[in-house]
């Protein structure tokens, strides 16, 4: 997660969900400030293509037109058919299909994907910048940092307090409206709370995985097998580091390897496919074969990655990918890593040009954030992909080029077109028609001179936090910076121009 910052809402506002530790933990990685400029390399090879156009006016539905990345390939020129929350055509031509007269045609001259999938993304923290230690240094592992008091009083004005809502659910919906939601129970998708697939199928943990004793590794592999309901993922913080404080030793021991007695010897959590390691830097050999043999799935954060620990030190994904290890993308959070999905994507591809690492493509990129995202978080039976009968999280990208992938890699909040969740818009250009918007209450907002809508309020009518705007919710960030008038000196900061907006359009 790192230095440089490009349109936050760009990367997350294509965003479809966000995983990891979405809500509430404390440790997230902590960033080391300098994680280079991620960019693209080689200069952009996509151009912003013309403005959307409507072609038929209907009431219910629409009909996307444009360069379509489906399963089966690159459909150009093709069509999305959305009706309700689910998608109904994919196809060279869909204008025949059924629902398709009743719905509204848009030629959106862009590209047409899926949702984008942040795998991993301590989320209420993504209102804070980027901490740079004084003076600069990068660290072995996650647990030198995490008790670096520089660090800790980055995070303070949040952390003291991010046991209450009054804190936490800004927090929460700041970094989830660069994916597009809010606190909690709707907007993006969560994977690890509410998701409205199905129940809560995660389980998590902060900690160090050396840590989970007999009774609490019984007690998972009882989740996993539970009849109804069983947990299918479990996210761990794996070996984030490359040495010190045991990070070496910390796949072995979730595989039933501890020599210590009381954890879970001879009982591995690399379980049933269940197992979802983020970070994953010093793993061997030996160890990737075994989390490719167990189904385990693995999650990149390059940006993160160097800026606590150094420049090119993160997990050996040329190996990863050649072996077909599942692997999905996120950027940790905006603390240490890129602001968001598609500066981690161009940071990732910037990184694996200059290290000739050939199987990270602008496409390989896409896949991590869409299909192979969806099943790191276990919910690949219901998005990822544009197909007939998935939920309609779909974002259109308004660039072209030769490279479709790279085009939308390529893309900036300006370039965000429409983003829809379960067919809903969320966030998009303010002269498509009004009926791409999910309610009458979205907002303007200026995307770096472009004009865009973006839906906060569920409802003026609404209780508690449904009702607040996009102005409310800047608004209490800054005070939490500023420090709460009347309280403790400590507890007065006066950092309010701290406070990370949702776009920076210097970049």
């Amino acid at each position: 997660m790192t230095g440089a910052r490009t349109g936050a809402l760009a990367a997350l506002a294509a965003a479809a969900l966000a995983a990891g530790c979405g809500c509430e933990d404390a440790a997230a990685p902590v960033p080391a400030g300098g994680a280079g400029a991620g960019g693209v390399g080689g200069g952009a090879s996509s151009t912003p293509s013309p403005p959307p156009e409507v072609i038929h006016a209907g009431k219910q539905g629409l009909l996307l037109r444009g360069v379509v990345l489906a399963p089966q390939g690159v459909l150009d020129p093709g069509e999305v058919l959305v009706v309700g929350q689910t998608i109904r055509c994919v196809a060279a031509d869909c204008t025949k299909a059924e629902g398709a007269a009743s719905a509204t045609w848009i030629d959106t001259h862009g590209v047409v994907s899926p949702g984008l999938i942040d795998s991993h993304n301590h989320v209420a923290y993504d209102f804070l910048p980027e901490w740079v230690p004084d003076p600069p240094r990068t660290f072995e592992n996650r647990y030198q940092w995490t008790e670096d008091p520089q660090y800790e009083e980055h995070i303070r004005p949040y952390a003291a307090h991010k046991s209450e809502n009054a804190y936490f659910c800004p927090g929460a919906k700041w970094g989830e409206l660069r994916a597009l939601g809010s606190c909690i129970d709707w907007g993006i998708r969560n994977a690890d709370r509410y998701h409205g697939m199905g129940y809560d199928h995660m389980q998590q943990t902060i900690g160090s995985v050396r840590d989970i004793a007999d009774a609490e590794a019984a007690k998972l592999i009882a989740g996993f097998d539970a009849p109804a309901e069983p947990f299918t993922r479990f996210a761990v913080h794996m070996a984030e580091g490359f040495a010190g404080d045991h990070v070496d030793e910390e796949f072995d021991s979730f595989a039933g390897r501890d020599p210590r007695p009381g954890y879970h010897q001879d009982l591995s959590l690399l379980y049933k496919g269940t197992a979802v390691l983020i970070h994953s830097i010093p793993l061997s050999e030996g160890q990737l074969q075994e989390a490719l043999a167990t189904e385990s799935k693995i999650v990149w954060s390059p940006s993160s990655n160097f800026a606590l620990y150094g420049a090119g030190v993160t997990a050996p994904i040329r190996r990863i990918l050649q072996l077909g290890i599942v692997t999905g993308l996120g950027p940790d959070w905006t603390v240490s890593g890129q602001d968001e999905m598609l500066s981690e994507m161009r940071f990732a591809l910037g990184y694996a040009r200059d290290a000739g690492i050939g199987q990270v493509t602008p496409e390989r990129l896409w896949r991590m954030a869409t299909a192979d995202g969806a099943v790191v978080v276990g919910l690949q039976e219901y998005m990822g992909r544009l197909e007939p009968g998935e939920r309609a999280d779909v974002a259109v990208f308004g660039r072209t080029g030769p490279d479709p992938y790279l085009a939308l890699v390529e893309s900036r909040a300006a370039d965000v077109r429409l983003v829809l969740l379960d067919g809903q818009g969320y966030f998009g250009d303010a002269g498509l028609p009004s009926l791409t918007r999910r309610n009458e209450h979205c907002e303007d907002f200026d995307a770096c001179g472009t004009a865009k809508f973006i839906c906060v309020q569920d409802s003026p009518d609404a209780e508690g936090r449904r009702n607040e705007t996009l102005a409310d919710i800047h608004q209490q960030l800054y005070d939490i910076l500023e420090g709460v008038a009347g309280a403790p000196p400590e507890e007065q900061y006066g950092r309010g121009d701290e406070l990370l907006e949702l776009v920076d359009c210097g970049i």
